[in-house]
């Protein structure tokens, strides 16, 4: 492992098929925006990751450089994070140029706007700049990490239709037609409902409560205020106090009135807490939920529940992420 003086300033972890192949494209165009801010090609490196080396790479990448960006979707900053976590690695800051379909973890730091509003080479100067936020990390079944959400019941069920369908090559490549997809499983897992026995155990200290989720759309468990690209689910949440968000949707039309206002109006969610059952917890534990959908961070985990018919969320620690929410004046 290289000391810190040896360390390079900036890795990027670029996932080449994020935004219908947009991230190779970033690939290309990095050489000229790094040589442009004056850095030579030894203090800096870029890589297209491949998914039998993601791993190896990603190890790779947190112990040589003092700042790793990943540039992709919700799914490989959470790779990145999760090793991170395993690696135990403390000084190591991350960043991400949100490329995916949901850039939930971009919109909760202020990136995804930055990179969506003045492009690339503005996101680029920005990390560059940036400071950096304590975050929270937290352990799911001990081996898996959620640094955004979790939730289980229709939602997850649609994203599992949709993972299912872009695996087998039946989604044209583009955000458009992932978009169009989404609203069409929508529709259909309409009627979908949390079965009977399946229930979340709420932990504050030394206090436990049983939730029952027997005929619910969805239970929501959120470390930031952005969910499902954009929507804003808790009316209030910071990643930085080891305490998670849960929100219980019993009727449909609240979760869709939810996703579409709050995404307009980002208070939205305050007036509809109390039309919701919302709870707050140190930790959790989701039981009897074989049979269950599941989605961690934007991805596709039915198979872990299905498994396990168990699943816990604990904390786990806090890294260094970096923050572009504040100094908009620097874009200029």
């Amino acid at each position: 492992m290289p000391t810190e003086s040896e360390k390079l300033d900036i890795a990027f972890l670029i996932n080449p098929i994020s935004g219908g192949g947009i991230g190779r494209i970033v690939f290309d165009q990095l050489p000229e925006i790094m040589e442009s801010f004056g850095f030579n090609l030894n203090q800096w490196k870029a890589e297209l990751t491949v998914s039998e080396r993601l791993e190896v790479q990603t190890d790779s990448a947190l112990a040589s450089a003092h700042k790793v960006i990943a540039v992709g979707g919700d799914g490989t900053i959470g790779f990145v994070l999760n090793r991170l976590r395993i690696q135990e690695l403390r000084d190591t800051e991350i960043g991400l140029i949100p490329l995916g379909t949901g850039n939930d973890l971009g919109r909760a730091l202020g990136v995804f706007r930055v990179y969506d509003q003045r492009g690339l080479l503005a996101c680029v100067k920005r990390i560059l700049k940036a400071n950096c936020a304590r975050f929270d990390l937290w352990s799911v079944n001990s081996n898996l990490t959620m640094a955004s959400y979790f939730s289980v019941g229709m939602d997850a069920a649609v994203l599992h239709d949709f993972d299912v369908a872009r695996k087998g090559g039946k989604i044209p490549k583009g955000s458009l037609f992932n978009r169009m997809y989404y609203v069409r499983a929508f529709l259909q897992r309409s009627n979908y409902r949390i079965s009977d026995n399946c229930t979340v155990i709420l932990t504050n200290g030394s206090v436990q409560q049983k939730i029952n989720l027997k005929g619910s759309i969805c239970c929501i468990v959120g470390n930031i205020n952005s969910y499902a690209a954009g929507a804003r689910p808790f009316h209030s949440s910071r990643f930085d106090d080891s305490r998670l968000e849960i929100v219980v949707f019993d009727q449909l039309w609240k979760f869709a009135l939810m996703v579409a206002c709050s995404r307009i109006l980002p208070r939205f969610s305050f007036y509809l807490k109390n039309h919701v059952r919302i709870y707050e917890a140190d930790s959790l534990t989701l039981e009897n939920c074989k049979g269950e959908f599941g989605q961690l961070d934007g991805e596709n985990i039915t198979t872990v529940l299905n498994d396990s018919g168990k699943l816990e969320i604990k904390p786990a620690r806090q890294v260094n992420l970096l923050d572009l929410r504040s100094g908009f004046f620097s874009l200029f």
